[in-house]
């Protein structure tokens, strides 16, 4: 009998798992045969400690190849074994060399199961059945996770502290404190004892209060942190990617874009915030970047959402929305509250004509994560393509409710306003002026701001708010709207020249191709084509639309958060 189950156990620890099952199964049935008919007990008998690690191990070898059926109901033996055990008959000594598995883990490992089996009640009840004493923090970390996911925040800050408490440099446990509404310095406190008893803890200090900035959005001094941080932390992987996040939950996207793909492209094996990075190259219609992400992803699990959301972008963006639907509701199998992955269902489902259902996706991401700018930003892009100003104004409206005054909200509000009636585009240049003033390198409230006080024949002003921009920012877009701007008040020769910047800068960019031609005719002594400048200052105030995305109703004012 020793030996056997020394074979057995020497299986389970080289990660035999394949022979595992087999001699397992052929062990219990032995034994239950020995047990039943009291035929060959000297050849065969295990103690019930024995049956105990054996469904254990049992239970693993089935875990390992996916079968979380059979290892559910296999750890559940266990477990009903464990019950049932009383005082050994034998003398003590004789089992000092059996180590057991403690009950605490085979529990967790069914949370585990019943996670991977969308069953959180199943894992909550799992894990609960453990005393408090007898919760590690592993155990507690869990049940923290599971509580807030079903609303239990009480429960779930009760679970989080406790982690604290056993592991004070737990700082996802700090961090899912703050997402609670805990205050700060209750956590700190919680961290306090092994803070002080570490020399250097300057470092690690400066990082939680980097997460309580994030957490309270934040989000310019959480830069600003983060920038001071790599000098301590340089060239770290997870301060990148959490600077990276910060830029792209702020708004600032192009930022966001530039650090991910250093990250990622030095960093292959790190797939946190890569479904980001492909919605961002989707947006900005990169189609080499995104297949090279793609390629990159595709030697990682595929257990995760993150592969099959980066797929489904570029087939998106290579018109293969079909496609694309299948793989993201690969992605929403696998994780069914992903906000990228209901993104990507909303706009895939707008340009397949399902409004209705594209309308569904839209407000769950939101519901998931009200403080993320890009379900806000399909769907102002939708409204204002479809002409429903009214619905624009109402998903800006959310906005700054669930996010507050950031420039990328304001010019939201800017941008819906500037589509409406006289009074709304008056009100519209305030929110374009605050958001020009919050953040002078973003340039897309400048160029609806532009537009609306060229087409009251404000030319001065617009090259004063464009020059301004121009000394901090340079593009296309800018060169090519001071261009216009210098041709309207007849200084042709320096719209000539900043004709010529836009084209050096973009050579597609067709606007500026005909300013080019009109300033051209008129130095030579032709007539100007007025309409030019006309559909020039239209074009201004047209919002940046991607092909295929349709309007979307959003009169009902809380958007179904």
């Amino acid at each position: 009998m020793a030996k056997v189950y020394e074979e057995i156990k020497k299986l389970h620890t080289e990660n035999l798992f394949d022979d595992l099952k087999i001699v397992i199964s052929l062990a219990l049935s032995r034994h239950a045969n020995v047990s039943l008919n009291g035929n060959g007990c000297n050849v065969m008998s295990f103690t019930p400690y024995h049956i105990y690690q054996l469904h254990v191990y049992y239970a693993d070898s089935w875990y390992e190849s996916q079968d979380y059926t059979r290892a559910e109901r296999h750890y559940k033996d266990a477990l009903g074994l464990k019950r049932a055990f009383r005082r050994p008959s034998e003398p003590s000594e004789k089992l000092t060399n059996l180590e057991l598995t403690s009950e605490a883990t085979v529990r967790y490992k069914l949370y585990k199961i019943y996670s991977k089996l969308k069953q959180p009640k199943s894992a909550i009840s799992v894990l609960e059945a453990l005393s408090t004493k007898e919760r590690t923090p592993g155990i507690n970390m869990a049940l923290g996770d599971l509580y807030r996911e079903e609303g239990m925040d009480r429960s779930a800050i009760t679970s989080y502290k406790e982690v604290l408490r056993c592991c004070p440099l737990s700082v996802e446990a700090a961090r899912n404190l703050m997402k609670l509404g805990v205050q700060r310095l209750n956590i700190a406190t919680l961290m306090l004892n092994t803070l002080q008893s570490i020399n250097d803890e300057d470092w690690l200090i400066g990082w939680i209060n980097i997460q309580q900035q994030i957490n309270d959005s934040d989000w310019m001094s959480a830069l600003g942190k983060i920038r001071s941080f790599e000098k301590i932390c340089p060239r770290n992987v997870d301060v990148w990617n959490t600077q990276a996040d910060v830029h792209y939950m702020y708004g600032q996207y192009p930022q966001a874009k530039l650090r991910w793909q250093q990250l990622f492209d030095g960093h292959p094996l790190v797939i946190k915030n890569t479904d980001k990075l492909a919605y961002l190259l989707l947006k900005d219609k990169d189609q080499v970047a995104l297949s090279r992400l793609c390629t990159q992803l595709g030697d990682v699990s595929s257990d995760i959402p993150e592969p099959w959301i980066a797929n489904s972008a570029h087939c998106i963006l290579t018109n293969r929305n079909s496609d694309a639907v299948n793989l993201i509701d690969k992605a929403i199998a696998l994780e069914p509250k992903s906000y990228t992955a209901n993104i990507m269902k909303g706009i895939a489902m707008n340009i397949k004509g399902a409004l209705a259902v594209s309308k569904k996706y839209f407000r769950d991401a939101l519901r998931y994560c009200p403080t993320r700018l890009d379900a806000y930003h399909e769907s102002l892009k939708s409204a204002l393509k479809g002409g429903h100003v009214k619905d624009a104004i109402a998903v800006a409206d959310l906005a700054l409710k669930y996010i507050g005054q950031t420039p990328s909200t304001l010019y939201m509000y800017g941008k819906a306003l500037s589509h409406g009636d006289q009074k709304q585009k008056s009100k519209a240049k305030v929110f374009l002026e605050k958001s020009i003033q919050a953040d002078s390198s973003f340039v897309y409230p400048v160029y609806t701001l532009v537009g609306l006080i060229s087409k009251q024949d404000k030319h001065r002003k617009a090259i004063h708010i464009l020059e301004s921009c121009l000394k901090d920012n340079s593009t296309s877009k800018l060169h090519q709207l001071l261009g216009n701007s210098l041709l309207e008040v007849g200084e042709r020769a320096r719209a000539m020249h900043h004709y010529n910047i836009a084209l050096n800068l973009d050579p597609s960019n067709k606007k500026a191709k005909e300013g080019l031609e009109q300033t051209e005719k008129k130095m030579d002594g032709n007539s100007l084509d007025e309409s030019f400048i006309a559909q020039s200052l239209d074009q201004s105030v047209e919002v940046e639309l991607n092909d295929g995305f349709d309007a979307l109703s959003w009169s009902d004012p809380e958007v179904g958060i």
